[in-house]
């Protein structure tokens, strides 16, 4: 896979296309595909067309730019510790894919990953096993929120990045974009990012030196459940997607009142460059962004 990521990018279209043909004669004959990638070793469901398992199989790697770009630049601003050392807490882990790629490449020496959805930590910890990562691995099946609870949790059915907390507020899920409405809903238990770091046994709880977030907009109730964590300064890479932060029960207005509570700065990347804010300027930027599908990476720092 190597050898095909340094070919011209119109070769690589190419190449894409036809591993996403073999990928979908594949699933006539198996449900699931262990492949090796740029990031380890993978176990991808074949039966749906998930985002992140579609981009594994074709492309051998999920967002590796985007993961290299901020490590370097938080390592140029002496924010993150060298290469290989400390922990990285990745919440909404999925199947792995940015945790395990981290300590993969050599970015990290222990990561902890938090996912609430029974299917998706299946294959993580499945996926842990598979790089023998056993040891320098610690497995959390919870969602991460303000306080100890059980949340309802809809499923999406063709994109497993994209299962979600279901807001309890009334007026909070009028509108929709991807019939969220029909969706099936389990039960999951939550708990606050302190209480789940608190409860390890170790000191990698201490050792986490960065946060790497993506909750399909439930960003908000898990930072309000961090600031123990939060206010040793440690920077958070999180995904910004206004629709899925009113669709979870919170106004774009509460959400930077959280953010601007805990941190000072925010920077935003554009072909590897990045760009620090004020929080202040928060508003706007979450305002620019619209309400559909539109969403954005940033690294929030103190």
């Amino acid at each position: 896979m190597n050898a095909f990521a340094r070919l011209p990018k119109p070769l690589l279209q190419i190449y894409w296309k036809y591993r996403l043909l073999q990928r979908q004669i594949r699933r006539r004959y198996s449900d699931s595909v262990t492949i090796e990638t740029q990031q380890g070793i993978f176990k991808l469901p074949l039966d749906t067309d998930d985002l992140i398992s579609r981009h594994l199989y074709a492309r051998g790697e999920y967002e590796l730019d985007w993961i290299r770009d901020s490590l370097a630049f938080l390592r140029r601003e002496n924010l993150c510790p060298p290469q290989g050392q400390g922990t990285v807490l990745d919440v909404g882990a999925n199947n792995g894919v940015i945790s395990i790629g981290m300590l993969a490449t050599g970015e990290f020496e222990r990561a902890i990953a938090v996912e609430p959805d029974p299917r998706n930590y299946a294959l993580l910890e499945g996926n842990v096993e598979a790089n023998d990562f056993g040891e320098r691995f610690t497995c959390l099946n919870v969602a991460a929120s303000d306080q100890r609870t059980e949340l309802a949790f809809e499923l999406s059915e063709d994109n497993y990045g994209d299962h979600r907390i279901r807001s309890q507020r009334p007026d909070g899920n009028a509108r929709e974009l991807y019939n969220e409405s029909n969706r099936r809903v389990i039960k999951v238990p939550a708990d606050t990012i302190d209480n789940l770091l608190a409860g390890l046994k170790d000191d990698r709880a201490r050792q986490v030196s960065l946060v790497w977030i993506d909750v399909q907009g439930y960003e908000g109730y898990a930072f309000r459940g961090a600031t123990d964590l939060l206010s040793r300064g440690v920077p958070v890479v999180s995904e910004i997607w206004p629709y899925g932060i009113e669709r979870a029960g919170l106004s774009q207005e509460s959400y930077c009142e959280i953010v601007s509570g805990i941190w000072s700065t925010y920077w935003t990347e554009h072909r590897g460059t990045f760009s620090q804010h004020p929080i202040s300027e928060l508003p706007m930027y979450v305002a620019e962004l619209g309400q559909g599908v539109k969403h954005k990476n940033v690294i929030f720092t103190a």
